[in-house]
């Protein structure tokens, strides 16, 4: 391998330009060529980046490309298809979060990693997160003690992405905020954690605002020719092997003061306390006096080159995997563990 990872697009959305910008940064990566079905899109993208080659398909791109790597944006039905295909054909892959939509996938996608012998990792930028990081560092230096409970959330007032877009049909996106944005905060806990072993899983769905097709300002138009048919709030309790339980919430709609992106651990000897709106990291401790709380402001990080960095690092042997792929795997038995018990009514035990 050159010192160039010669890098192709799959996708040519939003998050794809976001990974775009990481490359522009990083001398290590060049993207050469990108893939959309929607071929406009992807020549906009192409000469946003200087991208020197566009094609519809992305089997062809990575058959007449000489490829290293792949970043997979595509939707969440995609994840799976895209990246054993990719595996398959020698490259290493970067998909966009979730993993997949059920687990069975996400073994499929391990398993094709681990014949090919290449890295597979998901994007889960929030784990390089300035505020991450920090609670991170606390737990392995014992500030916290034992973290015995958590609790983590991403709730939005008004925030339901393109209604009728294959955001909302469950047979594309696999649900609703659970997949969409719960994912990111139950993974950065599980990490913060040291991803303690699941037990069981209790949670519940609600659908209140979607169907109205109401709460959808500022992300994303109506689509009146598709559907709604996932959840616009989940919760959900989660027992570890350890004892620990944490709480979670995820919601692209309800009645609040603001949206929010949260995290609390507790533990015997400390807490914490994670806003990553207000990019703030927050220590509590005390003598049984005297309260010792310290809050960190925390300079904005580049979350998304860090994650890129680590994959490059990763490719080129110079580094473990931040993100690998059987803690995602993890992340989805709990995610389908959430929706069964939504649908029945129990408890699941794993």
């Amino acid at each position: 391998m050159s010192d160039k990872v010669r890098i192709g697009m799959i996708g040519a959305g939003g998050i794809s330009q976001a990974h775009l910008q990481a490359i522009q940064k990083e001398e290590r990566a060049e993207a050469v060529a990108i893939a959309d079905v929607f071929v406009d899109g992807a020549k906009q993208t192409a000469e946003k980046f200087n991208i020197p080659r566009v094609y519809e398909n992305y089997q062809e791109m990575i058959e007449k490309e000489e490829l290293d790597a792949v970043i997979a944006c595509v939707p969440n039905f995609l994840h799976a298809p895209v990246t054993t295909y990719s595996l398959s054909k020698g490259k290493h892959v970067l998909s966009e979060k979730p993993m997949a939509l059920n687990v069975e996938e996400a073994l499929h996608m391990k398993e094709s990693a681990d014949r090919a012998g290449k890295v597979l990792m998901v994007a889960q930028n929030n784990r390089f997160r300035s505020e991450t990081q920090l609670a991170k560092k606390w737990v392995m230096e014992q500030e916290l003690g034992r973290v015995y409970h958590a609790k983590t959330g991403w709730v939005r007032r008004n925030g339901i992405p393109g209604w009728g877009s294959w955001f909302t049909q469950k047979d594309k996106a696999g649900g609703g905020p659970l997949i969409d944005v719960g994912v990111h905060v139950l993974d950065l806990t599980l990490y913060i954690m040291g991803y303690p072993k699941p037990v069981s899983v209790w949670g519940k769905t609600y659908d209140v605002f979607g169907p109205q097709k109401q709460k959808t300002m500022g992300y994303g138009r109506v689509d009146d020719q598709g559907k709604f048919d996932v959840e616009d709030l989940a919760i959900a309790v989660i027992h570890f092997e350890n004892g620990a339980t944490l709480t979670l919430d995820a919601s692209w709609a309800s009645f609040i003061k603001e949206e929010r992106v949260y995290c609390e651990l507790l533990g015997d000897q400390g807490g914490a306390s994670l806003d990553l709106g207000k990019r703030t990291a927050t220590l509590f401790k005390d003598d049984g006096r005297v309260y010792q709380d310290e809050t960190h402001d925390l300079n904005e990080q580049d979350d998304r080159l860090a994650l890129l960095t680590n994959f490059l690092d990763s490719v080129q042997g110079k580094a473990e995997p931040i993100c690998k792929p059987e803690e995602s795997i993890t992340v989805q038995r709990i995610l389908d563990a959430i929706y069964r018990s939504a649908e029945t009514g129990e408890l699941i035990k794993l």
